[in-house]
């Protein structure tokens, strides 16, 4: 069954003044997307697949723009709230005013009886308690009857704390978004009753050919481990403690060092680097002296780095965590180096490939056989010989699926760089050797205080906790006429005959 919205015979919900303007011009691939979608002229709920930079925002814009109903559109962060609420003002001719964005930070109401919503599945998900002025936007958004819902990086919406808003809202079609259909979980088949079916799937490769997006040429990088890292990487048996020695490996940080100077220097890109490790994206952050994103930069901070980024030619480079892996767009970048990653997620090594997957150049230069044949670089830094090798192959799949291949590179910083880069002596080496360990301690050291102190609290929310009495079992006596005759009080079974009506005839 196909849940489908006859939105031009829908007289209850009031109308959206807003079409594409001019300029927007849907591709051939978002024509035929949105063609499946508006079939027999309603709109059907599912989900498009499209890689990213390949115009999934024009997509979801067009969508809401022929339903011209009330439009939620849900997004992973506060950054791509501005982002998509930027983009229907820029593709369609909808009002300023009838734009809202719903963020902890930004909590705005449109004008007249129908607009449009932008907000966080945070914000909706969220069960715990409100201020005033939130719980009124929330109810609002709960009681209405919304005419599109329109989901952003949709393979989100398994998880159990994104699953509500489906529940929570109510809305007559919704329309998945994702370049990344896939979860390690096994949950993304439960889209299907959540959402609906997949309408369409672009393939990557033929709009590379077709130019639309960037050429881009995969590189994993293989980084041997010095002595002295591999040495207490083969004594450590905790596996966060193995971690932090191969993501600080002193050869993975020269080729990372490398390979930002080669392409900032040479070719003036624009560089990514990602790091899921906290003390590894710290530490190569402060040594080349760049600005890094984590989840603790402050919003207004993250807007002013990634505008210079954008714009100036000063900032080539930026340092990322996991925050940036979904919904941030930097059309710009177009080299990524990645020095640390999420185990074996499909998911996060497409999501971060999409990040310069964005078309650069002219369109005739773009098609294949054009004057350059890459515009894009994709950087995968692996330590050899360790876990982080396993990782890596899996992490690929999904890459090779759609038809990417892999270059093994091995000659990497080149052997006469010399002490042009860093931590080229081995006493640099051993220093460095020496913070990471302290650093795994002291941070495995904190982990044991939080779970210690988890465990006494627990313990004190029982009034036998708080006795000292926590595993002990209580057994009640009753009483003889002297002492020493007390026995076990013996249980009884109820009298049948004062039993409920009900139960009489079940227990006799």
């Amino acid at each position: 069954m196909l849940e489908e919205y006859d939105f031009r015979n829908d007289t209850v919900n009031a109308d959206l003044n807003m079409e594409l303007k001019p300029q927007a011009q849907p591709r051939p691939y978002q024509e035929k997307s949105l063609s499946k979608m508006f079939g027999n002229g309603r709109a059907r709920s599912g989900i498009i697949v499209l890689p990213c930079g390949a115009g999934k925002s024009l997509v979801g814009v067009s969508a809401a723009c022929r339903i011209r109903k009330s439009c939620l559109c849900l997004a992973t962060s506060a950054v791509s709230v501005d982002q998509w609420a930027y983009q229907f003002s820029l593709w369609s001719t909808i009002r300023e005013d009838q734009i809202c964005r719903f963020t902890s930070d930004s909590k705005e109401r449109f004008r007249g009886n129908a607009g449009i919503v932008v907000t966080t599945y945070n914000m909706v998900a969220f069960g715990g308690k409100r201020s005033e002025e939130s719980e009124k936007i929330f109810e609002e958004i709960r009681n209405r009857e919304w005419g599109l819902l329109l989901l952003d990086e949709v393979h989100v919406v398994p998880a159990h704390m994104f699953r509500k808003v489906i529940s929570i809202t109510k809305s007559h079609c919704k329309l998945g978004l994702t370049a990344t259909l896939v979860r390690e979980d096994n949950l993304i088949t439960d889209l299907n009753f959540l959402i609906g079916p997949k309408l369409y799937e672009a393939h990557w490769l033929d709009l590379v050919k077709e130019g639309f997006i960037a050429n881009v040429l995969c590189a994993e990088v293989w980084c041997p481990m010095t002595k002295e890292f591999f040495a207490e990487y083969l004594r450590k048996e905790n596996s966060k403690k193995r971690q932090a020695l191969y993501v600080m490996n002193p050869n993975k940080f020269r080729a990372c060092e490398f390979l930002i100077r080669f392409h900032e220097q040479q070719r003036g890109d624009k560089i990514i680097v990602f790091a899921d490790n906290l003390f590894a994206l710290t530490e190569y952050a402060t040594k080349l002296r760049k600005p890094m994103l984590y989840g603790a930069t402050s919003h207004q901070e993250r807007t002013r780095i990634l505008h210079d980024f954008k714009n100036s030619q000063d900032l080539n480079t930026i340092f990322l965590s996991k925050v940036g892996d979904n919904s941030i767009d930097i059309p710009e970048a177009n080299v990524i180096i990645q020095i640390s990653f999420h185990a074996g997620s499909r998911r996060q090594e497409a999501q971060r490939l999409g990040r310069i997957l964005r078309a650069k150049g002219k369109h005739q230069d773009r098609m294949a056989g054009g004057k350059e044949e890459y515009n894009a670089f994709f950087y995968s830094l692996v330590s050899t010989d360790t876990q982080e090798m396993y990782y890596s192959t899996k992490r690929q799949q999904f890459l090779i699926d759609q038809g990417y291949s892999f270059k093994i590179i091995t000659s990497l910083p080149p052997a006469n760089s010399g002490p042009d880069l860093s931590y080229h002596s081995l006493d640099d080496q051993l220093q460095l050797l020496d913070k990471v360990l302290k650093a795994v301690d002291d941070m495995m050291g904190l982990e044991q205080l939080d779970e210690d102190t988890d465990e006494a609290r627990n313990s004190m929310r029982s009034m036998s906790g708080m006795s000292g009495a926590d595993g002990m079992a209580y057994m009640e006596y009753s009483k003889g006429k002297y002492p020493g005759q007390g026995h076990l009080k013996s249980i009884k079974p109820k009298d049948p005959t004062k039993r409920h009506s009900l139960f009489r005839k079940r227990f006799g």
